[in-house]
């Protein structure tokens, strides 16, 4: 207990957070070296077919999601076209998305493999991988990222969101936690790493960051207060609408949400047996694939694969 108390103090120390702010940028800069000729050879790909709407999704470990969401995708595509990056840490798991991805049709990279223990770190740098790899040299009208199990359910138009706008997405704001205690003069935000869309033009100039920041209390994305959220004016930002969806199923509680009325959004399902807040059996699982399949996919005669 000792030890916890001391190591939450020096995690709350200024110096501290710059160090190791430090060492994962260090850490980040030689994971986007690696593998960036292959996401500029996707970014001309993409252009050469006339792409200039892309949504980027993050596959981690869990295929039956990039299945439903490619699948969702083919019946309610949002007005632009999906990309799967793969940043799995299984190699059962890429080669089993790439061929769901091949079978659908959608564009797919896997990410260079690497070891990174802090999950929302890993989601966050994989992003950044993307807008800098790829993004940056696509340069679409618009762009974003959407989580891998957070499918488009009935019809919807992500681009007219945009409209006169520079972002549009789930505004996140600070949660206390061992670091950050919210202050009344806090204003910091951040768009959901998961569900944020942006037009080129507006954030061209920017080095964008999707590292969480803990002593902002913010998630993947937060490293773009500072970047980008900061600097824009209430007028040039779009925010989704959220409504939550929990679902009893296996004698346990779901927090599961819909975003704008159209996007389900299923939540931590690539880390259900870590326990806490998405903590999930196997059983558990199981009900939500057919449940997301019967409810909105048509049934799973549809299904590529059928992990869960």
């Amino acid at each position: 207990m000792a030890l916890k108390l001391i190591a939450d103090e020096l995690s709350k120390n200024r110096l501290v957070i710059q160090l190791k702010a430090l060492r994962n940028e260090f850490a980040y800069k030689g994971f986007e070296y690696r593998g960036r000729a292959s996401g500029r050879l996707l970014a001309k790909q993409l252009h050469d077919a006339g792409v200039s709407r892309v949504c980027i999704t993050v596959a981690f470990n869990v295929p039956w999601v990039i299945d439903a969401l490619t699948k969702a995708w083919e019946m309610h595509s949002p007005g632009m076209t999906l990309v799967v990056v793969d940043n799995s840490t299984k190699a059962e798991a890429r080669a089993a998305i790439a061929q769901i991805c091949k079978m659908r049709g959608v564009p797919y990279l896997a990410l260079p493999m690497r070891v990174e223990k802090h999950l929302s770190r890993s989601h966050g740098t994989a992003i950044t991988w993307a807008f800098h790899n790829i993004v940056r040299h696509l340069k679409p009208e618009f762009f974003g990222f959407i989580d891998h199990d957070c499918f488009p359910v009935v019809p919807f138009d992500i681009p007219s969101k945009l409209a006169g706008k520079a972002v549009y997405g789930r505004r996140a704001y600070g949660t206390e936690n061992h670091v950050y205690k919210a202050k009344p003069e806090d204003r910091h935000w951040n768009l959901w790493a998961g569900y944020c869309f942006y037009r080129f033009s507006a954030v061209a100039a920017y080095k964008l960051n999707f590292d969480p920041r803990i002593n902002l209390g913010l998630d993947t994305g937060a490293a773009n207060w500072a970047i980008l959220y900061s600097k824009l004016a209430e007028a040039d930002v779009a925010v989704a609408s959220v409504e939550q969806r929990p679902m009893t199923m296996a004698g346990a509680v779901g927090h599961h949400e819909f975003i704008d009325g159209a996007f389900f959004h299923l939540a931590g399902v690539s880390y259900p047996e870590r326990p806490g807040y998405h903590h999930r059996t196997a059983e558990h699982r199981e009900m939500l694939r057919d449940y997301v399949w019967n409810t909105y996919l048509g049934g799973p005669a549809g299904q590529a694969v059928s992990d869960f």
